[in-house]
């Protein structure tokens, strides 16, 4: 029954070691909590429970990595073999379903523990610190623990049934994110639904999504997290949050292993997917048409951003989308207190901004994860013109939301007092941030095959943390010696193209590194 799993497991694991990057990666996780150690200690003589805000501040760390890992790395434990088409031929090795499952998911299990370990000695450190006793570390780390298996074993269960990572990683993502957050503020949405007078407070629907709302608040990570935390804590070692999750999680493996045969019988994938691009033979031909002088332009405006079908498609469901908007604005306006105009503007920038990151994300991805960077490295041109036109071809799949984006700017146009909003630095600020973000997705898209934006958001998240305070001093002393908070402007845009620069110039090199692999 578990034939092949050692082996399987064995290889992972040797794999994982002989690598530098894992090593790295817990070695940084390591250094982080060193660096919250230091800033604990400054900040013991100020605030009480030193040590119950360092150890927060690790749980909440550690909660973040069980989320990203979750919506990557456990999430293509199986797809991953689907489409580069070997599970066939782990089916002629002899290796069983089981086997299978345990040996690529155990793996990946172990290396995120890994991480945890390196984490231990230094968490131990906050009882000394004082505000926090051994039993709430180990409580939170058990909470964590049985966390972690529950999001392994279901993304591993995507993993099984969904044909192509991406499938998988959306679904885990969307999952998780209803986990965290939907629970959390779920309850106060539907009252806030309630008080407004969309949906009745004697409804059964409202009564039943109360009551399931609040049963998986109860058992959330975060609430248990909460609880344990709280000072003076002495209660179980594993409460009811521990059990469920582990319950989930048997039940996962086990509908994985139990649909395993029939979810990969005929999941052969392995050819890179077309999109939104018709096939050659089809009526649709005409919205494809010859390449263009500039090969690579066409190749990613067509295959990563869709090309002319998904731009007609956009150009049509965007100002739809606005249509009812501005249809239904007095329901919004009571949502989200923003007039159509405002509502509108905005809608679109977070559009753009998705469309964006998104391409971001998959600019190398194909190259990547086919191996045909090498052979595109080869070209007879340099690789700052082959990495430039990758990026020109996908935002021309922008010109659909940035067109509506000027219409509604022309139609309804900005009153004069929008305009200060350019002379306020956080405007600056959240602008430069983006822009970093999307230079890091591209970066880390070089280095890994999934969960690119979604490390990139957590390294941005961390580094901001980092720099909060010394910024924080450098912004203030700033202001008083200028008395005008616009003086921010300046460092801010400074400093975002600078990093921006440096990014470009890191990932021609990465892209160059990452084709001699």
């Amino acid at each position: 029954m578990l034939h092949g799993a050692s082996t399987l497991l064995m290889r992972a694991l040797r794999e994982d070691a002989n690598r530098r990057g894992p090593h790295f990666f817990r070695l940084g996780g390591t250094l982080l909590i060193l660096v919250f150690l230091m800033t604990a200690h400054i900040a013991s003589t100020g605030v009480g429970a030193p040590g119950l805000r360092f150890f927060k501040l690790i749980s909440s760390l550690n909660l973040l990595l069980i989320v990203v890992a979750g919506a990557s790395y456990f999430a293509t434990a199986i797809t991953e073999e689907k489409e580069q088409g070997t599970l066939g031929l782990l089916h002629l090795a002899g290796v069983s379903p089981i086997g299978l499952l345990l040996g690529k998911s155990t793996s990946r299990l172990i290396s995120v523990l890994l991480v945890f370990l390196g984490q231990l000695p230094f968490a131990l450190l906050a009882i000394t610190l004082g505000g926090i006793t051994a039993r709430q570390i180990i409580a939170v780390d058990l909470a964590l623990a049985a966390f972690l298996i529950m999001v392994a074993n279901v993304a591993l269960m995507l993993s099984v049934i969904c044909q192509r990572s991406s499938s998988a990683c959306s679904w885990m993502f969307l999952g998780l994110v209803f986990l965290l957050l939907g629970v959390q503020y779920g309850d106060e949405s539907v009252s806030q639904l309630v008080r407004r007078g969309f949906l009745s407070a004697d409804s059964a629907l409202v009564k039943i999504s109360t009551e399931a709302l609040n049963w998986l608040n109860d058992l959330a990570i975060i609430t248990r997290i909460n609880e344990v935390l709280e000072i003076g804590y002495d209660g179980s070692l594993t409460g009811a949050q521990f059990w469920l999750h582990l319950s989930v999680a048997l039940v996962a493996f086990v509908l994985s292993w139990l649909t395993f045969d029939r979810f990969t019988r005929y999941s052969d994938v392995s050819s890179p997917a077309r999109g939104w691009l018709p096939q050659s033979k089809t009526r649709w031909r005409i919205l494809v048409g010859r390449p263009w002088r500039w090969a690579f332009v066409w190749k990613d405006y067509h295959f990563i951003t869709g090309g002319h079908t998904l731009a007609i498609f956009k150009l049509i469901v965007y100002p739809l989308m606005l249509f009812l908007m501005w249809r239904y604005q007095n329901p919004l306006y009571t949502v989200t207190g923003l007039f159509f105009p405002s509502l509108a503007r905005r809608t679109m920038l977070i559009v753009i901004g998705g469309e964006l990151i998104l391409s971001a994300s998959r600019v190398f991805h194909e190259e990547i994860k086919w191996g045909t960077l090498p052979s595109v490295a080869s070209l007879p041109q340099s690789v700052i013109v082959t990495t430039y036109s990758k990026l020109l071809g996908c935002l021309l799949g922008l010109i659909p939301a940035v067109l509506v984006l000027g219409v509604v700017i022309l139609l309804v146009p900005p009153s004069p007092g929008k305009y200060d909003a350019w002379i306020e630095p956080g405007w600056w600020l959240l602008w430069m941030e983006f822009l970093v973000l999307v230079h890091l997705t591209t970066l880390l898209s070089l280095r890994v095959k999934w969960g690119a934006l979604a490390l990139a958001v957590t390294t941005l998240l961390v580094i901001n943390a980092l720099l909060f305070i010394p910024v924080s001093l450098v912004a203030v002393s700033l202001v008083d010696s200028f008395n005008d908070r616009s003086a921010l402007i300046s460092p801010i845009v400074y400093i975002g193209a600078t990093l921006c620069m440096l990014l470009q110039g890191m990932i021609v090199f990465g892209v160059r590194d990452a084709a001699a692999r």
